[in-house]
This record gives structure tokens, C-alpha cells and sequence, in this order.
């Protein structure tokens, strides 16, 4: 029989045993790569479940396999998973808020940074929860001087009339691609130096992209001159080849001269540009971006036809094309939806802001929606699922929606350092 002794001595060499063969299995494991059970699923099978994933899920998944990496990055299946996208943006749709953000920060003095680190905050239309921020840093610096473009496909041209950095942004992936400038950023610094703007400056200074066949950057503006004596319409109109990378002029452009202080809207496979009144009358230009074709629209609303171009807005709202005025008087702004045919509208909207309580119309901003003698109106930037219409001012920092059925406004977003606000849905474009 064992004397008490010997059982202690086997139980404390038992515990250094096991604690020895664990120490070593636990080297062991440190020292070995991980290794993943194979998928036994056939490929097309595997990227059909792939083309249903987050882009942030499916961005991770590259890390986890070559053949996934060459899968998920090959053209073929980015577009496939764009078409998906696009239609699950219809069922979640969602905004982006973009702004230059810390524009001082590790600067000397007041001297700008020469690099510049861009925000980009995405944000549910129907919950208002933040989906994810986003900070890139772009090397060639904006001065804080942006403009960005609306999305396509989940893409963003951000440039700068200050030191002619261009660059097209995927937020989503973080894949940028500088740009060499536009002929109208090289003849503004070449008239301009250093460019100091001023109002005088009477030009459209935001670029539209779309796509066609392939993608383009579009640029309508008027030349900015020297010449006091300069007269009537002189506009030109620059697209950006990516294939070529590089811009190129088109000609035979309308003989109208291009309101200044707006921003293009895209819809129908056109862009469109309000003009500035001629003979007592508004026009709108539209461009067909697969022809390359410029074209008069036959017909627009009268009241906006016969309207100050301050007080009318242009948008898109489920896919077509909407202009809005408000009324001097009353402050009630009317949104109009052209149809297909491109010679009637249709009423879609009316916002009374007067009807809203002040104390619902001014926000932590400071900015008062329903201010009477505010005439610039407000920018639609989508319609929600229960019909309330989410709302953007160029003068504000928040977004509101707007309940035409009780004529209430409700914080939507605050975004303090946030200036430009577009819809938005994420995709895996990249190196277009």
C-alpha cells in the first residue's frame, strides 16, 4: 500500500506533466499557421453567397484565401455585386455625409496642410443610425475649398478650385485615384494667382459623374475672364476620359448661358443644367451622357419657367427628375416629377414650413428651416418608406424630415463639420 508520501509526489509529478505537455501544445499552436477547412461547395455556389455579403464582409474575405481575393476582385464580379447593391439600396436606403475634416490640424500657422483628410459618414434613411465612418487621407491638399459629386455607383469625384487636386473615391473599399486637373482648374490659376475666390467668380464649380458605357466626369461652366468687355453666352463643357485619362472639350453647345449657382442633376440617362433667364424665361439644357448630344427640354413648369433661379432647386428623387420653387410670399415650396415623356409634370409635393411650430423649425444649429425671408428652398434628398421627405439646406448643418400629412419637422441628423449630404449605397468598384 502507498504511504501518503508517494500518492503526493505522483500527484504533484502528474501536475508537472500536464503542465508541461500544455505549455508545449500551446508553443506549438503559436508557431502554426491557421488553416481552413477546405469549402467543399462548388465555386459558382460560393461567389453566390459572396455577392449577398456586406462590401466590409466581403472585404475581409480576401484576406482569407487567393482564390477568393482574385474572385472577389476580378470586374465581372464587382458588377455583379453592384446590381445587387443597387437594389437593396431601393429596399435600405441610405445618405452620406462628407466633409474636410481637422483642415488646421499639424499645419504652421495659418498655413494649409498639404494634404487633406476627407470624412465620409454613412447614415440609415429610416433609423438615422450611423452605418460607418470613414477618414482618407487624399496626398494633395483641398485648402478647404470641396466639392463633391453626387455617388455613382458608390463612387465620388471630391476636387478643389484652389490647388487643382481632382481625385475619384470609393469610401467604401478606401481605393482613391488622382486626376490630372480640368482645363478650367489650370486657366483659373493661370489667371488667378494665388487663387483668392470671390463672388465674383460667377461659375458652376461641382463636376457630375455618371456612367454610360464606361464612367465620365462631366464639367459645364463658364470661363472665368479678365475681360470687362466680354458679352453674351460662352460656355464650355469638358469630359473626363478614365480609359485616356485625360479631359477633352465638347462642342456644339447650346447658345444659353448656364445659371452659376447650382448643382447638376442627373436622371434619365441625362444631366441637366437650369439656365439663366432668357427673354424673361428659364430654360434647362440636358446632356445625354450616351450620344454626348445636348438638347432643350420642351417644355417646364411655368412656375418654373417664369421664376428667379435662386428660388428654384433641382434633384433626383426615385429616379427622375424633380425641380422645386418656393413661393416668396407664402414660403410653400412645390416639387415637380417630370414624366418619361419628358412634356408634362406631376405635383409630387408640397412643403409648408410656416405651418411647422418655430421651436420645431430651428434646430441645435441655430438654422430656422421656416425663416420667411430665406428664398433659397430646400434640396430633397429622398423619400422615405412612410412618405415624410428627407430634407437639406445648403445653409445648414443637420438634415430634417419633412411629415407633409401632420406638416411637422423632426431632426433627422446633426453633423456639425458635415457639408454636403447625397444618397448614397456602397459597392466594389475600384480601379475604374
Amino acid at each position: 500500500m502507498a504511504s501518503s508520501s508517494q500518492r503526493k509526489r505522483r500527484r504533484g509529478n502528474g501536475k508537472r506533466v500536464i503542465a508541461s505537455s500544455s505549455s508545449k501544445r500551446k508553443r506549438r499552436r503559436g508557431n502554426e499557421k491557421p488553416v481552413f477547412a477546405p469549402s467543399y461547395l462548388p465555386n459558382d455556389v460560393v461567389e453566390e453567397i459572396f455577392l449577398r455579403l456586406p462590401v466590409q464582409a466581403i472585404i475581409q474575405l480576401k484576406c482569407l484565401s487567393k482564390q477568393w481575393r482574385s474572385t472577389i476582385e476580378s470586374r465581372s464580379f464587382e458588377e455583379r455585386h453592384l446590381k445587387i447593391a443597387k437594389q437593396a439600396c431601393v429596399d435600405h436606403p441610405m445618405v452620406m455625409a462628407i466633409s474636410e475634416e481637422y483642415p488646421f490640424k499639424g499645419s504652421k500657422g495659418t498655413l494649409a496642410r498639404p494634404d487633406t483628410d476627407i470624412g465620409f459618414r454613412t447614415v440609415c434613411l429610416e433609423s438615422a443610425s450611423i452605418l460607418s465612418s470613414t477618414l482618407i487621407n487624399f496626398p494633395q491638399g483641398f485648402h478647404h475649398w470641396i466639392y463633391a459629386s453626387e455617388c455613382c455607383d458608390g463612387l465620388f469625384c471630391i476636387h478643389s478650385m484652389k490647388t487643382q487636386a481632382i481625385y475619384v473615391v470609393n469610401p467604401a473599399t478606401r481605393w482613391l485615384r488622382q486626376l490630372p486637373p480640368a482645363g478650367f482648374q489650370i486657366s483659373m490659376h493661370k489667371l488667378i494667382s494665388p487663387p483668392q475666390f470671390s463672388s465674383d467668380i460667377k461659375s458652376i464649380f461641382y463636376i457630375t459623374f455618371v456612367k454610360a458605357t464606361d464612367y465620365k466626369l462631366v464639367w459645364m461652366y463658364t470661363p472665368y475672364t479678365n475681360d470687362s468687355d466680354a458679352s453674351g453666352p460662352n460656355e464650355k463643357c469638358e469630359v473626363f476620359d478614365f480609359r485616356a485619362n485625360t479631359w477633352r472639350s465638347l462642342t456644339c453647345i447650346p447658345s444659353y448661358q448656364i445659371f452659376y449657382d447650382q448643382t447638376p442633376t442627373t436622371a434619365n440617362g441625362s444631366i441637366y443644367w437650369f439656365t439663366e433667364p432668357y427673354n424673361g424665361e428659364i430654360k434647362v439644357v440636358a446632356l445625354d451622357i450616351h450620344t454626348e448630344k445636348f438638347r432643350v427640354l420642351p417644355k417646364i413648369n411655368p412656375a418654373i419657367a417664369s421664376s428667379d433661379p435662386k428660388h428654384i432647386d433641382m434633384c433626383t428623387l426615385d429616379n427622375g427628375l424633380c425641380m422645386s420653387k418656393r413661393e416668396g410670399e407664402t414660403m410653400i415650396q412645390n416639387i415637380w416629377k417630370l414624366k418619361s415623356s419628358e412634356d408634362s409634370w406631376e405635383k409630387i409635393y408640397t412643403i409648408d414650413l410656416l405651418s411647422c411650430s418655430s421651436s420645431l423649425s430651428v434646430f441645435s444649429d441655430g438654422f430656422n428651416w421656416a425663416q420667411k425671408d430665406l428664398a433659397v428652398p430646400s434640396t430633397p434628398l429622398a423619400i422615405c418608406k412612410n412618405k415624410k421627405i428627407l430634407l437639406s439646406h445648403r445653409y445648414a448643418h443637420t438634415l430634417i424630415k419633412y411629415d407633409p400629412q401632420t406638416k411637422s419637422l423632426h431632426l433627422f441628423l446633426k453633423c456639425p463639420r458635415y457639408r454636403r449630404f447625397v444618397s448614397y449605397f456602397p459597392s466594389l468598384i475600384s480601379h475604374i
